[in-house]
């Protein structure tokens, strides 16, 4: 009897992950790096602070780019771009940022129910972050560019239906076994 339960529980779960409104994922990739003043007339040298060691450099500067992307006039400027009808707050919501670890380089992630929308937004707002932190840095020579563009996501970040629905037949099954093993029958 408790098996059947468990069945009938794992295709509820799997019917109704089915009728979630899928969400899909599109990722952009940006890179800080700090060039001297004088990288902007073409000597092609890399020179970070002064009497500070390079890889907590990158590290504080990456961090302070994560901070400067995820802010309301970032969030605007590519809303206002797009020509979209949300709040900041909304495209903020939507979006999370992480670095990839030990590098300058910075991943934003979108998050909608559609692809298209995702895309654009994750790509724009990768593209205004670029520009509005290395022209509000120009004295620093602060460089953001958005390095790798998003491309649609061929298939939704969830629900994930069977998945849901197997392991629910799976925790089911050591419930029932943990069962079993508690009250044996005789």
């Amino acid at each position: 009897m408790m098996v059947v339960a468990v069945v009938l529980v794992a295709v509820c779960v799997t019917g109704a992950s089915f009728l979630q409104t899928p969400t899909y994922e599109a990722s952009a990739q940006v890179w800080v790096d700090e060039r001297s003043p004088a990288q902007g007339a073409g000597n092609g040298k890399i020179q970070l602070i002064p009497n500070a060691p390079a890889g907590e450099t990158l590290r504080a500067l990456t961090q302070t780019t994560m901070m400067a992307i995820e802010t309301r006039p970032v969030a605007e400027e590519a809303i206002q771009r797009l020509g979209l009808r949300m709040e900041p707050a909304e495209l903020l919501d939507n979006l999370t940022i992480e670095q990839v670890e030990n590098t300058s380089f910075i991943v934003l992630t979108y998050q909608s129910n559609d692809p298209v929308e995702a895309t654009k937004i994750v790509n724009t707002v990768g593209q205004v972050s670029s520009e509005l932190i290395s022209e509000r840095t120009a004295g620093r020579q602060l460089m953001v560019t958005l390095q790798d563009k998003a491309t649609f996501p061929e298939s939704p970040a969830s629900p994930h239906p069977l998945r849901n629905g197997l392991l629910t037949l799976v925790m089911g099954g050591a419930l029932i076994g943990l069962v079993v093993l508690i009250h044996p029958t005789s």
